[in-house]
C-alpha cells in the first residue's frame, strides 16, 4: 500500500503540470490594442520621426554655416538645406522662388535683401530653426 501512495505522489503532480502546459499552450497570447491605443502609438511614432528629421536638418544647417555665399543659379544639397529651411520643395536649384524666399527672409529678419544666402543670412537661419524648435517643443509639452 505504501508503495501504491508513493507513486501516487510522484504522478500526479506530474499529471497536473502536464496539464497546466497543455491548456496554456492552446491559449493565444496575444494582446489587442484599442483604436485609441493604436491612435496614441502611431502619433507617438511620428513624433520621434519628425523630431529626428529636425535634428538631422539642424545639423546640416550648422555644418553648412561655413560654405561660400549661396546665390541664384547656385545648386546642390546646400540649396536643398536653405529650402526646407524657408519651408520650400527642395529641389537643390537656387531659382527665382528660392531667391524670393531668401529676399523675404532676409527683409523680415532686418538684413539688406540681396537674395544670397551669406553667413549673415546662416545665422538667421540657425537661429530661425532653434526657435522654431523651441515652440514645437513647448507646444507639444503642453499636450
Amino acid at each position: 500500500m505504501t508503495v501504491v501512495r508513493n507513486l501516487i505522489k510522484i504522478i500526479v503532480p506530474i499529471i497536473i503540470v502536464a496539464g497546466f502546459f497543455f491548456i496554456m499552450s492552446n491559449f493565444k497570447h496575444t494582446q489587442t490594442l484599442s483604436l485609441a491605443e493604436e491612435k496614441r502609438i502611431k502619433e507617438y511614432t511620428s513624433l520621434i520621426q519628425q523630431a529626428k528629421a529636425k535634428e538631422e536638418d539642424k545639423t546640416q544647417i550648422l555644418s553648412l554655416s561655413s560654405v561660400a555665399a549661396l546665390g541664384k543659379g547656385s545648386a546642390g544639397e546646400e540649396v536643398k538645406v536653405v529650402q526646407k529651411s524657408l519651408g520650400l520643395n527642395p529641389d537643390g536649384f537656387f531659382g527665382l522662388q528660392t531667391e524670393q524666399a531668401v529676399k523675404e527672409f532676409q527683409m523680415k529678419n532686418g538684413y539688406t535683401a540681396d537674395g544670397v544666402v551669406g553667413p549673415q543670412t546662416w545665422d538667421a537661419l540657425v537661429n530661425t530653426s532653434k526657435n522654431a524648435e523651441g515652440t514645437a517643443e513647448s507646444t507639444s509639452n503642453s499636450l
